[in-house]
Order: structure tokens, then sequence, then C-alpha cells
């Protein structure tokens, strides 16, 4: 998993067992809650995005501001900003054990 900031990697739960796993990045404070498939600690998305699956780039449609959909050609995530919602994304992050 991948900080959408920053696109740096972030760290996950050491054991897979745990009860409640997250994903936290150490740069920015985005944390992703694996078990309810939620994002906190995000800042308002404006016009640059990183890819949360494999850490890209993700490119912005459209092209003039505001962005409202933003797409990663690596991975095929798309975030949806006017729904707040990531579309491709639950396939790359592992199930609750």
């Amino acid at each position: 998993m991948f900080c959408p900031v920053c696109g740096r990697a972030m760290a996950g739960p050491a054991n897979p067992a745990v009860a409640y796993p997250v994903f936290v990045c150490a740069a920015d404070g985005v944390i992703f809650d694996q078990r309810r498939a939620e994002w906190h600690g995000m800042p308002e998305v404006r016009d640059r995005l990183c890819c949360p699956a494999c850490g890209a780039p993700m490119e912005r449609e459209p092209k003039d501001p505001p962005a409202r959909m933003f797409l990663c050609y690596q991975c095929g995530t798309t975030y949806d900003r006017t729904r707040a919602v990531w579309y491709g994304l639950a396939y790359h992050a592992a199930g609750p054990a």
C-alpha cells in the first residue's frame, strides 16, 4: 500500500492476524483502515495525487482545474473526487484475515 499524498510505501500491520489492520504513512500521517476500507487523515485533494496501489503519480481529468477524476495508467486505479470513492483499489488491498 502506498500513500496517496506522497507515493511512499506505507507501513502495514506486522502480523496479518491483527484485529484492526491499518497502514500508516510516517511522512504525511495518512492512515488506511484495511478492515473498513477507509482513509483517515487525507488532506483535501487538490491537483496532485499518487496511486495507493503502485505509488505512481496519477493523471487528472479534466486537465484544467478543478480535477474531478484521478487515473493511474500503471495499474488502473481510479479516484472519483466528486464522490470521494476509489475504484480498483480493493483488488490490491489484502482482505481481512
